[in-house]
């Protein structure tokens, strides 16, 4: 707490308390800090008097508060905090109001659903309410619903296979909210409920002694056969007292089951469809309805332990609620920027920097599951090679560790010389990734490391310290000695803990559920870095919590399923995910489960069945302007030549279109690390106020200057395409279209709709086998008028943290529209000598025949054109 310097007095009616940084307000029965971190952050506690505060790590925020002006003034009817950013009152009625320099506002608490009630027996014991305005709202992490406006949508956070909770939201209005509190939280959570007269069908929870913990098992199709519990579909009728959107949340269980279906119609309009091997604890939806019609409801909750319910909020809702299950103190940030960008920046800023991942991980990742053993991995790689299929990763998952005990070791029968095996990719050019779950069930190494863990579970208390630094102990003495370059953290959320009534090292295991994650990524990041200090760390992780984007970790959407409905729902979750502040993210292309040796009975055969190759298609094209690049699928042989020549042909056509665009996609990396930037992101974060962009969720940018639509229905061969204003260019046919409408777009099965905004730069390099590799041809600069322009193409080593010490190299390119001018000079940075080595180019102007090569020494260049 921070030493009082003055008391202040004045008409206000509470006591106000000004101190170095912060200011306190003395309620009735509450106590109210309000911290000034930063020009444009926030921190809020409530506290009521008398109630001790948690004593939990600070796990999320690194920046400590500022040495920043801001002036204080008092009322009769506020106090008011004024930064160079913006102002906040603290108003009568103890709520607090949020406003930009322009007097505009941002967020306004509201009492309504805003309480502290520690020692109640309700479900959740603090809240804080606010009012929603006319704006839309992104982030909160990763769910399967589809949904990409979270505005008045209630869902839980709670972390799960296919669902990861970040309980932070970006407004289109400049600022965000990051809620202070790991314990499970509802967002909006909801007011009504939908009541159904039947009881519906209900599985009996399995005896102590039957296997449930199916990720133990190798062939995951022989414990989790067919669901053939009865589709007991239960109605109601629901008649509207309001029009307007009405937001759903079905509850389906309250531990998640391993198979089942949830489905949810409202007059035969389904808006919840979801059957997979994993099936969420709650489901989101929305539907606008007209008040006094009745709707047939109805509900399909098969194969759960629960008959499931139906809330709702209202279209009046109009407000932004975030509820946790545990703690005594409503504690938030509050992050305000002009626009999204520049929220997320400050977030950034307030939770840590993404780091640089080596170049090799922003190519191909080639994975499956699984290869068998060292001879079948192997192979696999040689034959990529030989077939001149460009990737710069393999990946072993899981069951290479000897039967029984779940590794992190090697089945030296299956793998008789893994360090060989690491030698033989690094000679191809290939970093191995290898997939170790936070969870030891192996007597030997569990006596050996000293590991403690959650009671009940195989999963490690990664709470403690010193089992973090045994963690990574055992990955390096298994993995990293050998010379494997990356983990697979699987099983993350953790997915084995299912008794929440435990303790960890620094409290009741509730309080602390949903950081888990990021505690897992912190020790593997924080070992590797000391001592591998000039390898940069990148791994791959089923779950994340906010701040994880500064452990060096990037997150997928687990095991879902192959259907065109959760192709499409994959988009959203993974813009959500982004706009969470974790720039980082992938998807397993083509599905997990595939076909019906895999647990998906939709397709016959994933090799064959036309539809299925589509799909795979269709999917592969999302996943090359992904964040990561990288295929996967159970029961599979993924390698793209298995699934016939013109699959594999458009495979290879997308494949060389990322490493062409790599020169471009590590500046933009750069970017992300340095300016706090997001590689992949939804229309919304580069035009907040076009309301048109809003709820799209088939399109993104791919960096700053690439827009890209998808195609997400069988035989889909156009599809509309909203285009923002300005001019933007068809990047496969150059062509120029005006903007701020729709526009339909062919579609055909080998290209999807990219365009590339009017005063654009793109550097555009040469086809590679792997990023790294040397080649003598020239990248192309393609300048797409229309605007003024500039890009900073960034270089450094691709592999060492050197670039933190300014070991790095830019080369600021910029255009004039009116003289037809392109500048190429020298930006921050040394690493390279153009003097000693210079650069040559290729400057093309995009839609004229005008281009010349230029030959860049350090000095100024001026291209006319």
């Amino acid at each position: 707490m921070l030493i009082g310097l003055a008391g202040c007095t004045s008409n206000f009616k509470y006591k106000v308390d000004k101190n170095t940084n912060s200011v306190t307000i003395h309620q009735d029965s509450t106590r109210i800090q309000i911290e000034i971190i930063d020009h444009a952050i926030i921190h809020v506690q409530k506290q009521l008097l008398g109630q001790k505060v948690s004593d939990l790590p600070d796990y999320v925020t690194v920046l400590e508060p500022q040495n920043v002006d801001w002036k204080l003034k008092e009322t009769k009817n506020y106090v008011s905090i004024s930064t160079d950013k913006l102002e906040v009152k603290f108003k009568s009625d103890g709520t607090l109001e949020y406003s930009n320099l322009g007097g505009e506002n941002l967020v306004t608490e509201t009492n309504e659903l805003s309480y502290i009630k520690p020692d109640t027996l309700n479900e959740n014991t603090v809240s804080q309410a606010f009012i929603a305005g006319d704006e839309a709202l992104y982030g909160l992490g990763q769910f399967q619903s589809g949904i990409m406006n979270w505005k008045n949508v209630p869902i839980r956070l709670q972390q799960f296979n296919q669902e990861i909770a970040i309980p932070f939201v970006v407004s289109t209005k400049g600022y965000g909210i990051y809620w202070h509190n790991y314990s499970l939280t509802d967002f909006n959570l909801p007011q009504d409920e939908i009541f159904f007269t039947t009881e519906g069908d209900v599985v009996k929870k399995k005896s102590e002694g039957e296997q449930t913990d199916v990720e133990e098992k190798e062939d995951v199709a022989t414990y989790l056969k067919a669901d053939q519990t009865k589709k007991d579909i239960r109605e109601a009728s629901f008649t509207p007292t309001q029009s307007g959107e009405y937001t759903f949340l079905a509850i389906s269980d309250y531990e998640g089951r391993p198979r089942g279906e949830i489905m949810l119609s409202l007059d035969n309009d389904t808006i919840i469809d979801y059957h997979s091997v994993w099936v969420p604890r709650r489901y989101s939806a929305k539907k606008h309805l007209e008040a006094g019609k009745t709707y047939n409801v109805k509900f399909l909750n098969k194969g759960a332990s629960i008959a499931g319910r139906l809330l709702y909020n209202k279209p009046d809702f109009n407000k932004t609620v975030f509820s946790s299950t545990k703690g005594n103190v409503i504690d938030y940030y509050l992050v305000h920027g002009e626009n999204p960008q520049e929220v997320i920046h400050q977030y950034q800023n307030l939770t840590g920097k993404a780091n640089m991942f080596p170049k090799s991980a922003y190519g191909f990742w080639q994975c499956r599951e699984r290869y068998h053993d060292q001879a079948e991995l192997l192979q696999n790689a040689n034959e990529m090679r030989d077939r001149k299929i460009p990737f710069d990763n393999i990946v072993q998952d899981w069951f290479y560790w000897p039967k029984k005990t779940k590794g992190p070791e090697w089945d030296r029968a299956k793998y008789p010389n893994p360090k060989a095996m690491v030698d033989e990719l690094k000679a191809l050019h290939l970093k191995l990734m290898v997939s170790v779950w936070p969870s030891i069930k192996n007597n030997e190494l569990e006596k050996k490391y000293g590991f403690t863990k959650l009671k009940e579970s195989t999963y490690l208390d990664i709470y403690d310290p010193k089992n973090r630094e045994r963690f990574y102990e055992v990955l390096s003495d298994s993995m990293f000695q050998i010379g494997v370059n990356s983990i697979w953290l699987d099983g993350s959320e953790p997915e084995g803990v299912k008794n929440f009534d435990i303790n960890t090292a620094v409290g009741h295991y509730e309080t602390v559920q949903n950081p888990y994650s990021l505690e897992v990524t912190r020790a593997v990041y924080e070992g590797r870095r000391k001592e591998f200090p000039n390898e940069r760390v990148f791994n791959l992780t089923r779950s994340a919590y906010a701040g994880q984007q500064r452990y060096g970790a990037a997150s997928w959407s687990g095991d879902v399923e192959a259907t065109w409905r959760q192709l499409g729902e994959q988009i959203a979750a993974g813009l959500n995910f982004t706009m969470a502040g974790i720039p980082y993210w992938t998807h397993d292309i083509g599905g997990f489960f595939r076909d019906k040796k895999g647990l998906n009975p939709l397709f016959d055969n994933q090799y064959t069945n036309p539809e299925y190759k589509e799909l795979l298609t269709r999917w592969f094209q999302f996943g090359a302007f992904s964040p990561v690049f990288r295929i996967h699928g159970y029961k599979s042989e993924t390698e793209i030549w298995r699934y016939g020549q013109e699959f594999e042909d458009i495979a290879r056509k997308f494949i060389d279109v990322r490493y062409q665009l790599m020169p471009y996609i590590y500046s933009e990396a750069w970017k992300v690390t340095n300016d706090g930037q997001l590689l992949m992101s939804p229309m919304a974060y580069y035009y907040p106020n076009d309301k048109n962009t809003w709820g799209i969720k088939d399109q993104l940018f791919f960096g700053e200057s690439i827009m890209v639509s998808f195609v997400t229905e069988y035989k889909q061969r156009s599809k509309s395409v909203y285009l923002p204003e300005g001019d933007w260019f068809n990047f496969w046919t150059d062509e120029k279209v005006a903007g701020h409408r729709e526009i339909e777009v062919n579609t055909p099965l080998d290209e999807v709709p990219m365009f590339v905004k009017a005063g654009s730069i793109l550097p555009i390099g040469p086809k590679v086998q792997y990023t790294t590799q040397p080649t003598k041809e020239l990248t192309r600069i393609k300048v797409y008028p229309g605007k003024d322009a500039e890009y900073v193409l960034y270089m450094d080593d691709n592999e060492s943290y050197d670039y933190e010490k300014g070991e790095y190299a830019e080369i600021i390119i910029t255009y004039s529209e009116t003289n037809k001018e392109v500048r190429l000079k020298k930006g921050k940075g040394n690493y390279i000598n153009f003097e000693q080595k210079p650069m040559s180019f290729i400057i093309e102007l995009v839609g004229t025949d005008k281009e010349e090569k230029v030959n860049f020494k350090g000095e100024e260049i001026l291209v006319n054109l």
